[in-house]
């Protein structure tokens, strides 16, 4: 009797904490890049912690893992987990990484959805340049994290809930067919899937905005930050532009598109656009009293600066799901659904271990070595000035610090 009521106080805590559509009060963060650590190399001990540290409790609803970096359809895709993995499978550059997969798992018994978030601000190799490559990037990504079934499976056989887009160079033309391709494939699933991007806050999107504007998205997390256009401008009508945003969610094949805050979650997360924790609650508040239709939530990039930040971090979570509660009902029956997924079945294959230190430097994202700040580890994504200079026409260049040992920063 006590075990069975302890499980059910269980499951009805994990379906508490669940992510759901229709709410405002969602919070999102980056996890795999370590950012944090990208410029801290000294101090191991406080660098981004397990995947499934960060499920532990309520802060986060949605973990979107970075990042796919090398998609270009001449073989398996890419990988970069900071230092979180480095196994590959025998004679491929594909990572192999049953742990994560293991706390994805975990994750997802506990009300969470986890994302595969591709691109990144590093100079990669990424790109989707016809609807005929976008299509058959789908059923790759499908098969590998999602419902399907290969024989390389990164994770086991653990399914992700859906697949963001952290666009930020290189061809991309295919990206509504991608979507378009996932989504027939989604037909029928035992989940639901979320498909999101990553927009830098300068409108419109260099990369993504014929994507956001003819292709299903649940979910922008606009990066106001790293660009003029970051929160803190907020009463400069110039620089910020949340309306842009919401007319675009509005417009978007999906009636319930919604659009996200994204902060940085540490001072030194981003070049710009981090702000005291009364001066975030302030502008939230407004920015829900106007938007109120489109506003989803709040992303933070990224999580291993939440382990070095957690008052702050920790402080804005609760006071978001304070103030908007979601009481819509829909946690419980999404809680379930995600134990209801089927993992597909998986071949055992050998790995190789290595132990590279991927070092991703970009021109201007900081994750890591570059300048976007989401703080993907070892980089720095910094968004900051370079070809994606903030003007009314060009978006200011990320910088974000990607490296695969501590890595970067979006």
């Amino acid at each position: 009797m006590h075990t069975t009521l302890l499980l059910f106080l269980a499951h009805i805590a994990a379906a508490a904490a669940a992510y759901s559509a229709r709410c405002s009060s969602n919070v999102v963060t980056y996890w795999g890049q370590n950012s944090w650590g990208g410029s801290h190399l000294d101090q191991r001990s406080n660098w981004e912690k397990s995947l499934a540290s960060y499920c532990q409790d309520d802060t986060f609803d949605v973990i979107n893992i970075s990042f796919l970096t090398n998609f270009n359809l001449t073989g398996l895709p890419v990988l970069n987990h900071a230092f979180h993995c480095e196994d590959k499978f025998n004679k491929t550059n594909t990572l192999d990484c049953p742990g994560i997969g293991a706390d994805v798992k975990t994750c997802q018994g506990r009300g969470k959805k986890i994302v595969l978030s591709l691109g990144g601000g590093n100079i990669y190799t990424y790109g989707l340049s016809t609807a005929a490559d976008g299509q058959a990037f789908a059923d790759t990504v499908w098969n590998m994290f999602l419902g399907g079934k290969h024989t390389y499976r990164p994770y086991g056989n653990a399914v992700l809930d859906g697949v963001d887009l952290d666009i930020e160079s290189g061809a991309h033309d295919g990206y509504p067919a991608f979507i378009n391709r996932l989504r027939e494939h989604f037909k029928g699933a035992s989940k639901q899937y979320i498909i999101s991007a990553a927009p830098q806050c300068v409108y419109p999107d260099s990369n993504l905005n014929s994507t956001l504007s003819n292709a299903w998205i649940d979910n922008n997390y606009v990066q106001f930050y790293n660009n003029p256009c970051n929160l803190a401008n907020i009463d400069n009508q110039w620089n910020f532009d949340y309306a842009s945003w919401d007319r675009l969610a509005k417009a978007n094949p999906n009636t319930n598109s919604k659009v996200y805050v994204g902060l940085p979650a540490g001072s030194g997360a981003a070049g710009n656009g981090y702000m005291s924790l009364d001066t975030a609650k302030s502008d939230l508040t407004r920015l829900h009293a106007n938007f109120s239709s489109t506003f989803g939530g709040i992303m933070l990039w990224d999580a291993s600066w939440y382990t070095n930040n957690a008052d702050y971090v920790k402080g804005l979570s609760k006071w978001l799901k304070t103030t908007l509660p979601c009481n819509d009902g829909t946690h419980t029956t999404e809680s379930a659904s995600l134990a209801k997924s089927t993992p597909p079945a998986t071949k055992t294959q050998s790995a190789t271990k290595t132990s590279s230190t991927k070092t991703k430097t970009s021109s201007t994202k900081t994750k890591a070595s570059s300048s976007k700040s989401k703080a993907k580890a070892s980089s720095t994504k910094t968004k900051t000035s370079s070809s994606k200079t903030k003007t009314s026409s060009t978006k200011p260049s990320p910088t974000e610090s990607e490296s695969p040992k501590p890595t970067h920063t979006k």
